[in-house]
């Protein structure tokens, strides 16, 4: 009786977390697009910051996508795990390309501010354009390290579904680390060595000729980089907690929704800078 009731409240559990889900990854598709739309209408946001918040936001979009698609797949339980594991695939190159344009843009908060007259001459749309273009080709490739990668993914066929695993071993490793370098280590890096350049330079007697709107600008990229390392770091422990050989749904459920709620907030912050 009482492994009934386990039973029966660990469903309920990862029925509720799998709805909240749904809700924040639904909240976080609507909200991208709104702002893709906001960006594209407004002829003082189209310029390369614009450009950078628009490529985050669609590969949000996409990601936001896949991830429904893989909750989609839990609930129904479909037997197609390859399906599921080119799915996973997708989400790791996603997110190498939300994080790359997340350190773009903290660069080029940077370089708008205190570079402002070289800043012509070191931001140009070539360079952002291929910047982008490089972003995408370099995460698909490196996502597609997979098919060479002994055994990373292993399928559970004993449990009542197909449920896919990460399966760390020495021969594999290394796959892991790249990702995890590529997708948190470098932003991170990055972000935070603007930030505290930024805070360096607001310490500097030469802060009060900026004027008043870069100085609103100066105040606001500080709570940008305080987000952006947040959201970089919340990572980490949901990539730990999804490759652990060990069914913690609700655990997982709930890091993915915490992950993923930094996505709008963020979004909506950029506004007020730009």
């Amino acid at each position: 009786m009482d492994h009934d009731n386990e039973t029966i409240v660990l469903t309920d559990a990862v029925k509720a977390a799998t709805a909240i889900n749904g809700v924040v990854n639904a909240w976080c598709i609507l909200g991208n697009i709104v702002n893709i739309v906001i960006i594209s209408k407004t002829p003082g946001m189209r310029g390369f910051s614009g450009a950078l918040i628009i490529n985050h936001a669609a590969a949000e979009i996409l990601q936001e996508c896949v991830t429904q698609c893989i909750i989609f797949l839990y609930v129904v339980r479909p037997r197609i795990v390859q399906l599921d594991i080119c799915l996973r695939l997708c989400i790791l190159a996603l997110s190498g390309v939300i994080s790359h344009s997340l350190s773009a843009v903290s660069v080029n908060l940077y370089l708008a501010i205190f570079k402002l007259q070289r800043y012509s001459r070191i931001v140009t749309w070539k360079r952002v354009f291929a910047f982008l273009g490089w972003s995408w080709n370099f995460n698909i490739a490196l996502s597609s390290l997979y098919y060479f990668v002994p055994s990373f993914y292993t399928v559970d066929y004993n449990a009542s579904t197909d449920i896919v695993f990460t399966n760390i071993t020495q021969s594999n490793c290394w796959f892991l680390v790249l990702i995890l370098i590529n997708v948190f280590g470098i932003p991170f890096c990055t972000a935070t060595t603007c930030f505290l350049k930024i805070r360096s330079a607001v310490k500097r007697p030469t802060i009060a000729t900026i004027g008043p709107n870069n100085a609103k600008k100066v105040q606001l990229s500080q709570v940008i980089h305080i987000f952006t390392m947040i959201y970089l770091l919340t990572y980490v422990p949901f990539v730990i907690v999804s490759l652990v050989n060990v069914k913690m749904e609700g655990i997982k459920a709930v890091l993915w929704t915490v992950h993923t709620s930094y996505h709008v907030t963020k979004l909506f912050l950029y506004f007020k800078v730009y």
